[in-house]
């Protein structure tokens, strides 16, 4: 039998036992999202020329994190709620040559860690942030998030969410990102690629993945998969969707100075006068 060409990238066994099944509940989009990653990082190994062991995958806490430290063959940090971005934030640091893709989860990101997402964001931070959005925090029992949309019912607002949502991406660019982005598990090739452009480009890559939840929202996969075809929109930049759509694509894509190429700036300056 042919095996799925990712296998080379994950372990054989791990903290749970083999590999596969995955740990996450049935329906899950996190493993529809690290297929699409790892598709990625295969080709840029390919193209590109990195080395497998350049790539550096951080995680916080929360549904998403369990796929690095489970499951991935690669150096890997699996850390605290909140502070992954401080974490890889260290990690680029201490070695500039790594390629380091943090993936984490709506609240991780928008909740717990919001400060240091917009200061990684702000400082142009050479990062490949993933972020699984299923609106809600899966893991603990499906309460509301910062991204939960008004209106939707949690186990924290079962008559309805009565706040407005953190739209990640424009929260990423107001805050310094240089690349930003959105899809969905009903786009994987779309996901693939962007990550790739993520990687690729110099400084801070936001990449937002609308990812279905069956087991807290209640709903068939293949349902909410239509559902997040139906409900977006491919938008170009300076577009906006209809009222009724989220709108998804790329929306920023522009250059500055990375944050290490500045400090490092600072020491030639200082080199060149002893």
């Amino acid at each position: 039998m042919k095996k799925h060409p990712m296998l080379k990238y994950l372990k054989e066994t791990g903290p749970q036992g083999d590999r596969l099944p995955l740990i996450m509940c049935p329906g899950c989009g996190s493993g529809q999202v690290l297929n699409a990653i790892l598709h990625a990082v295969d080709r840029l190994i390919e193209e590109d020329g990195i080395r497998k062991e350049n790539f550096v995958f951080i995680t916080g806490v929360g549904c998403s994190a369990r796929l690095t430290s489970h499951y991935l063959n690669f150096d890997s940090g699996w850390t605290i709620h909140g502070r992954t971005l401080a974490i890889a934030t260290g990690a680029l640091l201490a070695n500039p040559d790594l390629r380091i893709i943090v993936i984490t989860g709506d609240g991780d990101t928008g909740a717990i860690g919001g400060n240091h997402f917009i200061h990684a964001c702000r400082r142009n931070l050479d990062l490949t942030i993933v972020c699984l959005n299923n609106g809600l925090y899966g893991m603990t029992g499906g309460q509301v998030a910062p991204t939960t949309i008004p209106g939707v019912a949690t186990t924290t607002t079962p008559y309805g969410n009565t706040e407005e949502e953190f739209d990640l991406c424009r929260l990423a660019e107001a805050s310094g990102a240089t690349f930003t982005a959105r899809w969905t598990t009903a786009h994987p090739h779309q996901t693939m690629r962007t990550v790739m452009k993520g990687v690729r480009k110099k400084g801070a890559a936001f990449i937002e993945v609308l990812s279905q939840c069956p087991v807290h929202k209640k709903a068939s996969p293949t349902d909410m998969l239509k559902a997040l075809k139906k409900n977006t929109k491919r938008i170009k930049s300076g577009e906006t969707a209809p009222g009724d759509k989220i709108p998804i694509g790329e929306f920023c894509n522009i250059d500055k100075p990375e944050w290490i190429q500045s400090y490092q700036r600072v020491i030639d300056q200082f080199a060149e006068t002893d």
